[in-house]
């Protein structure tokens, strides 16, 4: 299957809900309803050691890997739910 630039293999929208709603679930979120997908993860109160946490329960989720490089340029919400929602592997 060839892939098109800007295409996504799965619902925007549906895996933004899932990836607020894993977010919101974090211990350390300051204000889980202040969530949106402009937030940083610095300014919902997430550290790197959250970060992590973050993204071994989104592999979960997702039923997929994510490589520690995309990790490191993710910073917003909306970065990790682009990248979910354009990755083939997505479920």
């Amino acid at each position: 299957m060839k892939r098109v630039e800007g295409e996504y293999f799965a619902d925007p929208k549906a895996v933004a809900e899932r990836v607020v709603r894993l977010l919101a679930l974090h211990d350390n979120v300051k204000d889980p309803s202040a969530i949106t997908l402009n937030s940083t993860f610095d300014e919902i109160g997430l550290n790197e050691l959250d970060m992590v946490e973050i993204f071994l329960a989104a592999e979960r989720e997702f039923d997929l890997e994510i490589d520690e490089e995309e990790c490191e340029s993710m910073t917003t919400v909306n970065d990790l739910v682009e990248f979910l929602a354009k990755s083939f592997y997505t479920k």
